[in-house]
């Protein structure tokens, strides 16, 4: 029974790892402001528990901060013109789900696609 439980403990650590390291990569998404629509572009990186990366835009890259990893689920922080912007996010295997909130502080929701081979080749 203990050679069991070990087992199906060690399936599940599999599980909740590959998930994870499907967060790895670039991801593109479109934002709706006052100004109209625009696009912003995620590098993530997993290591464990820790999340790492930046968003790369027009402006530069600006670093992600405090991103931590639990299973599907992830978040992290990144400072605008010193004001800090949490992003709670859901890894749906080929999408993530973010939740941010927008310029006037309301609740947005941007659906994030994996940036594949091809469109890099495309630009």
């Amino acid at each position: 029974m203990t050679r069991f439980l070990g087992i199906c403990a060690l399936a599940l650590l599999a599980v909740t790892v590959s998930q994870a390291q499907g967060i790895d990569g670039k991801w593109k998404g479109e934002m709706q402001s006052p100004n109209g629509p625009f696009e912003l572009t995620f590098s993530f990186k997993v290591a464990g528990d820790t999340l790492t990366g930046a968003v790369l835009g027009q402006m530069g890259d600006m670093p992600i901060s405090n991103g931590k990893v639990k299973g599907k689920e992830f978040s992290f922080d990144v400072t605008v013109n010193e004001m800090t912007i949490n992003h709670q996010c859901t890894f749906m295997s080929d999408s993530i789900s973010m939740k941010v909130k927008g310029f006037q502080g309301e609740p947005m929701e941007i659906i994030l696609k994996r940036v594949t081979e091809s469109d890099n080749k495309s630009k």
